[in-house]
């Protein structure tokens, strides 16, 4: 049906004052004069004004005018139009349809997916009324729980219609992300279209945002901060060593800097950053905080014409009362990796900071850090051979490339960039500061303020709080096995002289401490006994995880390659060291392998003076093994 016959079916869509309108506060500065233009020439088309006309005064051609009112009158899951909404330069107003099958002769993708689960559902509606099922009846549930609670049966229904080499089989976690999204958008839309009014529901989000702010200018400075992450606009080529000590390179790759900014005296307090284009996790928010209350030390600058401002630096080592000081509110975003368990637990238990989330995508209840973002890509990011405007010609974005390219640079001197970059920002003047700076403005505060501050003697310990975890795991072995005492964490079995001899304490249950940042080779233990617990001491991992010194981020990057048949691990050998090899000598055929060595981060070489001393702690001294 063509757009006249709809109108003449409708009449009352000629009425635009009906039509839904976006608040035009909420559109990106730079999207909002092209969303006017667009508006002006429909409602123009509306009122019967000439295609040539339209043309000469907006600029825009009759197929251009009959493309925007079909966005316009094109209609929601829930029955109503998405009027003036679909006329944001940008916005979607159909969900991406995926044509082309997921490749089967690639193991445990991560990439090149998008639309396969909505594929998969289209194509098998068993499938799409099983989940239907369960998705709408679970009442409050979240939907991670309900997608939890019916993996099991869904990957059994799957097999029946799908290969074990075809899609949701072939990815790294067969579909478990990507069947919690399905279930969130399939209970919104569901309830959506039963309250028949969209606009009612929007309404529930306008009532006043506890964390904007009504003033900066009353609050004191680490009152209130923003942290938010951003994917800075430029490339960049990591170079790394090889196995014979040469010069190894990464494909062009971006990073998400992290940043944690101070509402009052605009100050950056921390910063963190993550390589690639996928998003940050739950851990990379915690180190920015890490960043934040460590005391800060200028770098040793090796890059010519890089250097520091005069007055340049962090609040934790630049401005002596500021070491040490505790951030009291922090506003977040929705991102997964600010309302993940390890995030809340830092902030609340170990800082002892209130939270308050906002709306994704609608930054008006952080102000400062996306102007921070923007300053950033303007006048940082942006202005370096490898930087470009995402809005800007393709051929820009050519040009950052072949300077990425030219320009390779060490995991280091990419550290050393981030670093001035953002320290010379706390020492730039700014106007809403009566030209202060950051630092001044925190200094000035604090020489004239005698209101106590709160703030730790020790940050240092404390910021290793942030990154420690506790677990409750239950002691395994002994029965058909005859396996000595362990722990199983991460898939390492950890335990030591105390543990192997506690046979009778099989089955029972153990509290753990591990530094996910830090040498998980090494755990703390304690045996529960009632109210009370009995200290295990050091539990140590087993093999093939015993030998290398690793993170949890480095552990997970080798099981994930020893999961798909990447790695050949010898008996005795140590895991880190054999993903580390088999990387480098991939790396000389394809740059791909060299991504993923430099996002594991530098791998410590084996300690090889405590292999022998390893093999004699795995037999015990006095054997536990009742023998008849």
């Amino acid at each position: 049906m063509s757009i006249a016959e709809r109108l003449a079916m409708a009449p009352e869509l000629r009425d635009t004052t009906i039509w839904d309108k976006p608040r035009e506060s909420d559109i990106p500065k730079d999207d909002l004069e092209e969303y006017r233009r667009r508006k002006k020439a429909v409602t123009a088309y509306l009122n019967g004004t000439t295609f040539a006309t339209i043309d000469q005064d907006y600029g825009y051609a009759k197929s251009q005018i009959y493309r925007m009112m079909n966005r316009c009158l094109t209609v929601r899951p829930n029955g109503t139009m998405f009027g003036f909404h679909a006329l944001i330069p940008g916005v979607s107003i159909a969900p991406y349809m995926r044509k082309s099958p997921v490749n089967p002769e690639l193991a445990a993708q991560a990439k090149g997916l998008a639309g396969a689960f909505i594929q998969l559902m289209a194509e098998h509606e068993g499938l799409y009324r099983y989940v239907e099922k369960h998705a709408l009846k679970a009442g409050g549930k979240s939907a991670a729980v309900i997608a939890k609670a019916i993996r099991a049966e869904f990957l059994k229904k799957c097999a029946k219609v799908r290969a074990p080499n075809q899609y949701p089989f072939n990815t790294d976690d067969q579909g478990a992300r990507a069947l919690v999204r399905f279930i969130d958008r399939m209970r919104e839309d569901h309830y959506a279209t039963k309250s028949g009014n969209e606009e009612e529901r929007a309404d529930l989000f306008d009532q006043p945002l506890t964390a904007q702010p009504s003033g900066a200018q009353q609050l004191r400075p680490f009152e209130e901060a923003e942290h938010d992450g951003h994917n800075g606009d430029f490339y960049f080529v990591i170079k790394t060593r090889g196995r014979r000590g040469e010069w190894i390179y990464t494909t062009p790759m971006r990073l998400w800097l992290l940043i944690l900014i101070d509402r009052s005296s605009r100050a950056i307090l921390g910063y963190a950053y993550r390589l690639g284009s996928t998003n940050y996790p739950a851990i990379s928010v915690m180190r920015s905080f890490v960043h934040a209350i460590t005391p800060w030390k200028p770098k040793d600058l090796t890059l010519p014409h890089l250097a520091y401002k005069e007055g340049a630096g962090f609040p934790s080592g630049v401005a002596p009362r500021a070491r040490g000081r505790l951030v009291d509110l922090v506003c977040f975003d929705g991102a997964k990796a600010n309302t993940a368990k390890v995030t809340m637990r830092g902030l609340t238990r170990v800082m002892g900071a209130t939270i308050n989330y906002g709306r994704v995508r609608y930054p008006i209840a952080r102000p400062f850090i996306e102007r921070l973002n923007q300053t950033l890509e303007t006048h940082g990011f942006r202005r370096l051979p490898m930087g470009f405007n995402p809005k800007g010609p393709k051929e820009e974005r050519e040009s950052a490339l072949k300077a990425a390219s030219e320009h390779a640079v060490t995991t280091d001197e990419l550290e050393q960039v981030i670093d001035v970059m953002l320290a010379n920002y706390n020492a730039d003047s700014h106007e809403d500061l009566v030209n202060r700076s950051p630092i001044e403005y925190i200094r000035m505060w604090d020489s004239q303020t005698v209101s106590p501050l709160r703030r730790v003697d020790n940050p240092e310990e404390l910021a290793q709080r942030f990154l420690r975890l506790e677990f409750i795991k239950t002691i395994r072995g002994g029965g058909d096995s005859h396996r000595t005492p362990y722990i199983e964490l991460w898939w390492a079995r950890y335990t030591n002289d105390v543990l192997r001899k506690m046979k009778d304490s099989i089955g029972k249950k153990v509290r753990i401490i591990v530094d996910v940042d830090g040498d998980i080779r090494l755990i703390r233990g304690y045996l529960r006994r009632g109210s009370k617990e009995l200290p295990l001491g050091i539990l140590k991992a087993g093999p093939p995880w015993h030998l290398t010194a690793h993170t949890l981020e480095q552990r997970q990057a080798a099981h994930r390659a020893n999961r798909i048949k990447k790695l050949v691990v010898k008996p005795g050998t140590d895991m880190m060291q054999t993903f580390k090899e088999v990387r480098q000598r991939e790396a000389e055929e394809r740059k791909s392998a060299t991504n993923q060595l430099v996002k594991a981060g530098r791998i410590a070489d084996p300690d090889m003076l405590n292999r022998e001393r390893d093999a004699r702690a795995r037999v015990a001294k006095k054997d536990w093994i009742k023998l008849k």
